[in-house]
Order: structure tokens, then C-alpha cells, then sequence
């Protein structure tokens, strides 16, 4: 019976201590794919962070000097306007935002003579990635049935739209 005892204990020590080394190599081993997953990751941050430095060192930062809020678009179109009518030379740079919310850049800028038109949507992901540029001999201002619009007219071409927004008469 003593025999027995003993040949059980041996038996249950020899399983439970195999049963340890598996799970001690296991957790090495998941160890091993945790640091494995965060160099990965850590690489992929990396990459991704040089390609969004890359792409936008390749590209002006036009969000800096321009103006997005309604008010202030409509204020700076209407100086515009003023200014162009006067021949003095001026500058203004809009940002709209697509329904994602990505940007799109319009920089309008007379020299005295005409008006030089930007369009800028290379940061728009459904976009075509491009920048328009087209020379521009007049801008106009409508108000109709709620609605405000600014368009250039550029040549022999139909009048391109720079904003139109709707506003509430009182």
C-alpha cells in the first residue's frame, strides 16, 4: 500500500510539475508574441508617421492663413469684392469642408489686373487629389431665395462657384 503512495505521488508531482514547464514556456512564448506584436506595431507607427511627414512636407499648409467659419468666409469675400472693384491688390483663403470632413482649399488672389483661382483638394480622400488653378476676370455676389453665392466668371468658361451657403432673412 506504502508502494502505492508513493508510485501516486511521484505520478501526480511528474504531471504537475510538466503541466508548470508548459505554462512557464507558454507564457514565455506569449511573452515573446506581446513583445513581438508591440515591435510590429511600434514599426508600424513609425512607418505611418514617416509617410504622413513625407506627404505633408510635399504639401503647403494652406490651413494656416485661411478662413473656414461662414461669417468670417462671407466677410472676407465681401472685402474681396470691395477690392476688386477698387483695383487693389488682395488675397483671400477659404477652407470648405466635404461631408467627411475633409478640406478643401480656395486661395482667390488679385493682382490689380485679374483674379488667380486655386482650388485645392488634395487632402479630400474621396477626391481627385488634384489643384486647380484658373485665371479669373471678375467675382460676383448673388442673393437669391435664402440662398448666398460667390462666383467667378474665367473666361469663355461658365462662372465657377467659390461659396454658397444659406442664410435666413429677417
Amino acid at each position: 500500500m506504502k508502494v502505492w503512495r508513493v508510485l501516486l505521488l511521484a505520478l501526480l508531482l511528474t504531471g504537475c510539475a510538466e503541466s508548470t514547464e508548459e505554462g512557464t514556456d507558454r507564457s514565455k512564448d506569449q511573452g515573446n508574441v506581446t513583445m513581438d506584436q508591440e515591435e510590429d506595431q511600434e514599426a508600424d507607427n513609425k512607418e505611418e508617421k514617416n509617410a504622413k511627414d513625407s506627404a505633408d512636407a510635399n504639401k503647403e499648409e494652406p490651413e494656416e492663413k485661411a478662413v473656414e467659419k461662414p461669417v468670417e468666409i462671407i466677410e472676407g469675400l465681401d472685402a474681396f469684392i470691395q477690392n476688386v472693384q477698387q483695383g487693389t491688390v488682395d488675397e483671400v483663403h477659404i477652407v470648405r469642408r466635404t461631408t467627411e470632413g475633409d478640406p478643401i482649399f480656395i486661395d482667390l488672389i488679385f493682382n490689380g489686373e485679374e483674379i488667380n483661382y486655386k482650388h485645392d483638394n488634395r487632402r479630400d480622400k474621396l477626391g481627385n487629389g488634384q489643384i486647380t488653378t484658373k485665371t479669373c476676370q471678375s467675382i460676383d455676389k448673388e442673393e437669391q431665395g435664402g440662398t448666398l453665392a460667390y462666383q467667378l466668371t474665367c473666361g469663355h468658361e461658365r462662372s465657377v462657384e467659390v461659396y454658397q451657403t444659406a442664410y435666413n432673412e429677417y
